[in-house]
């Protein structure tokens, strides 16, 4: 080894020690990332026109996956023991290994709705249970069953959980997670507003949901379904539908001012913005004034007022 100038050994050219090696990928997938990931593969296989056999039966095997993950994600947030099959033998480090037997679909509605107050009403819960019988018959035995019965329950149970997350996991997600959990729904929405059978059960139930407050009901500037409720306090102003939120009535204002200039096709100019504040008034009055009660005509009004 020969040495530099100030005596110091220096390593012969070539030997010197090369650097490490990138780390392979990994397969990282949290798990409400991980349940919304089959979401989005559930949405591919619904939303291109008419599902095919096999198209449903890719729909069925990760939407119930996503079931599993979802629902179990919500008990680990109430308590970790909650997702074993007998949470009396609960142990940490199994829990942490992930090596135990986890709790069944039915058991995780039972748990949720008794020791975590999560309102999941009979008719999810029935297509729930449906979904977890075809998915045990497609992976142990094989499936035959009608398509648009199998399209029809994966509607159902993609709006459940589409509502779920949002509602029951979101919010209790650190930041930086959320923020990519919240990307990532978005992405999911996207797909699934163009499955038919999705958007006909989403509206059919958001129709009874808001069948008494149609009055105060505005059509969302985001997905243009009739689905923003206003006057309501201190409430959230958010769109029940694509769960679009805004931090205020300003926010709000802004969206819809867009949408009033698009439609009008008068773009941005100052006599334009202008014209278009005058249409927004009551839309600005509408969000900005809780009120107890509304003509049924008011949504309308607000829209088409000159």
């Amino acid at each position: 080894m020969k040495e530099d100038e100030d005596g110091v050994p220096r390593p012969r050219p070539g030997s010197e020690p090369k650097a490490e090696a990138p780390a392979r990928n990994e397969v990282d997938f949290p798990p409400v990332r991980n349940g919304i990931d089959y979401l989005n593969d559930v949405a591919d296989h619904l939303r291109l026109g008419q599902p095919t056999p096999r198209n449903l039966k890719y729909a069925v095997l990760h939407l119930q996956a996503a079931v599993e993950v979802l629902l179990k994600a919500r008990l680990v947030q109430e308590h970790w023991s909650l997702v074993f099959k007998d949470p009396g033998t609960a142990k940490r480090d199994r829990f942490e290994a992930g090596d135990f037997d986890s709790c069944t679909t039915t058991g995780a509605i039972g748990r949720l709705r008794d020791i975590a107050s999560v309102p999941i009403g009979d008719k999810p819960a029935k297509s729930l249970a449906i979904l977890a019988k075809w998915r045990n018959r497609l992976q142990h035995y094989g499936l035959k069953a009608p398509g648009p019965a199998v399209e029809v329950c994966a509607a159902q149970v993609l709006d459940f959980l589409v509502t779920f997350v949002h509602d029951e996991l979101l919010p209790a997600l650190p930041g930086q997670e959320s923020a990519a959990v919240a990307d990532d729904l978005e992405d999911v929405g996207m797909k699934v507003r163009g499955i038919r059978s999705y958007m006909d059960t989403r509206l059919k139930r958001l129709a009874e949901e808001l069948k008494d407050v149609q009055g105060r009901t505005l059509m969302c500037p985001v997905c243009e379904q009739w689905a923003v409720v206003i006057g309501g306090g201190t409430a959230p102003l958010d769109c029940r539908f694509c769960h679009t939120a805004w931090t205020g009535p300003s926010e709000a204002l802004t969206d819809y001012f867009d949408v009033f200039a698009w439609r009008d096709g008068t773009g941005t100019s100052k006599s334009a913005r202008t014209a278009t504040s005058t249409r927004c008034s009551s839309t600005v009055l509408a969000l900005r004034r809780p009120r107890r009660s509304a003509s049924p005509c008011a949504s309308a009004v607000v829209w088409n007022s000159p």
